[in-house]
């Protein structure tokens, strides 16, 4: 009897075996509200298993073919054709088609669902079905990242149709035509995914995936190291203790993602130019990048620094002396406390940031205690995300950044018209505005020649050097930990919170 169990027992765990190496655990930072590309086109892990774009992005971040097998665009850019793939089904069985486009376009375009993805549909004049597998798209005027837009997921009409979007229960269980079919979603624990067996692309090889929330960066490498996650994004501290794990390799991703302190221009004191100027000759990115981050990424000096546009022909170097006259200048003088005071005010301000994201509260408590020595009365607050509204603060730990054009993280966040005072769906927290920045970016997304967007970008970079809204802080390399039986790992540079490390994950597998 005792053989027998033996066998038994060693035969369940050998199939137990067998099947883990079909299931994949993925640890992820938070979850959205809604599972719908439409509501969290940003930086959402979910969407790139459930949904497909007409367009991808490689390994290098080049716009590539996925829904769409092909396009001709006119020579004044305003048309686009595009002609479809016939071999994409939905997750029910439904046959994807140029209807289901022009659907989820009219959709994103539509102001009365309140979508974010608006500001890049905005520019769409029409969409004209051609064939069931060929359509036209017009623009009233050119819009260079247009295709870079068309990566957001596609919608199925037939689901959709005449229903709200914006609460639909489709927001809770989608449908979509990707290499991951939906299961369940356990809210704040996981999403699970079962592989799309009719999927039109590489087929995955895991059978099953698990998005596990796990918002704590230390307690996702404890789970790495117990075997609970087979992968997961970790903290820059947690490196060398990753890599000293037998059972775990890491990669590093590079990434266009910053971090920045962001000033309230509401704030009295905050929205005196000469104070922020001074701030950013008092911040010492080199001893954070150096000391906060292990050197796992690099000083930033503007939002766009990752883009074929960068330029660095003005930036802020830690200058305190030069601050110090900036502020002398404009009437701050030290008390007998050493802060600044000017008609019987003290330079004083909060810094707000979440208390989930370990490296924000770091470097909100490391930019508090250098500015104190400067004479700065800066005091650092790390609250619930529910706390507070980050339009409503003196200043907050703030991150941005895309790996494609340099329009989507700066349109609707440097714009005045996308102040969300005024725009509900506009990003611009801090509620900046300067004229020069406005007129910069709209020409920057009007224009296809390459040259001349790099110029109206210059523009733009000399209006936020001169009239700073933020103090650029650094940005981040992402490095995934994962355990050493899996394979097929593809970098890519990846965007804000790590948007896209799980970009090729159809073609992932664990070793036989």
């Amino acid at each position: 009897m005792k053989n027998i169990f033996k066998i038994f027992l060693l035969f369940a765990l050998a199939l137990n075996f067998a099947f883990a190496k079909d299931v994949l655990v993925v640890g992820i930072e938070g979850e959205t509200k809604r599972l719908n590309p439409l509501y969290d086109e940003d930086h959402d892990p979910t969407l790139g298993l459930l949904f497909s774009g007409l367009t991808k992005h490689d390994e290098n971040t080049k716009v590539v073919p996925d829904l769409a097998k092909s396009w001709e665009i006119s020579e004044d850019g305003l048309e686009y054709v595009f002609t479809l793939r016939d071999d994409a089904y939905w997750h029910d069985g439904e046959k994807f088609s140029a209807e289901d486009v022009k659907f989820s376009i009219e959709s994103a375009k539509d102001k009365t669902l309140n979508s974010p993805a608006i500001a890049n549909y905005e520019m769409v004049k029409s969409v004209e079905i051609l064939d069931p597998y060929k359509l036209k798209v017009t623009l009233n005027s050119p819009f260079p990242p247009f295709l870079d837009a068309l990566s957001f997921g596609v919608l199925p009409k037939h689901l959709l149709e005449g229903k709200n979007i914006d609460s639909d229960k489709f927001n809770e269980n989608p449908v979509g035509t990707g290499p991951y079919k939906f299961v369940e979603w356990k809210k704040g624990q996981s999403v699970e995914f079962v592989a799309n067996e009719e999927y039109y692309a590489t087929k995955p090889s895991i059978k099953r995936v698990f998005l596990k929330v796990v918002p704590d960066a230390n307690v996702r490498l404890m789970q790495l190291k117990s075997g609970e996650l087979d992968a997961a994004l970790i903290d820059s501290s947690g490196v060398e203790l990753a890599k000293s794990d037998k059972n775990l390799d890491v990669i590093k991703f590079d990434s266009a993602d910053y971090r920045a302190l962001m000033f309230n221009f509401n704030h009295e004191i905050l929205k005196d130019r000469a104070v922020r100027v001074a701030l950013n000759y008092f911040t010492d990115k080199d001893s954070i990048v150096k000391n906060l981050l292990h050197n796992q990424g690099i000083v930033a000096h503007n939002p766009i620094q990752k883009s074929f546009a960068n330029d660095l022909s003005k930036k802020y170097s830690f200058d305190p002396k030069k601050g110090d006259e900036i502020l002398t200048k404009a009437g701050w003088k030290k008390n007998k406390n050493g802060i600044y005071e000017k008609d019987g005010k003290t330079l004083s301000f909060d810094i707000y940031s979440f208390n989930s994201d370990p490296l924000r509260v770091a470097i909100a408590n490391i930019l508090s205690l250098e500015l104190q020595k400067q004479g700065i009365d800066a005091k650092a607050y790390a609250k619930p995300k529910t706390a507070f509204k980050i339009a409503d603060v003196d200043s907050f730990i703030i991150g941005w950044g895309s790996p494609f054009d340099p329009d989507f993280h700066t349109y609707r966040i440097f714009g005045s018209f996308a102040d969300s005072d005024i725009n509900e769906n506009g990003w611009n927290y801090s509620h900046y505005k300067d004229e020069n920045a406005d007129e910069a970016l709209k020409n920057a997304r009007s224009t296809n020649d390459i040259e001349k967007r790099k110029a109206y970008y210059k523009e733009f970079l000399d209006a936020i050097y001169e009239n700073p809204p933020y103090i650029f802080v650094a940005y981040l390399d992402f490095n995934l930990a994962h355990n050493k039986n899996l394979t097929g790992i593809k970098t890519q540079t990846l965007g804000h919170h790590g948007a896209g490390f799980l970009w090729n994950i159809n073609e992932w597998k664990f070793k036989d």
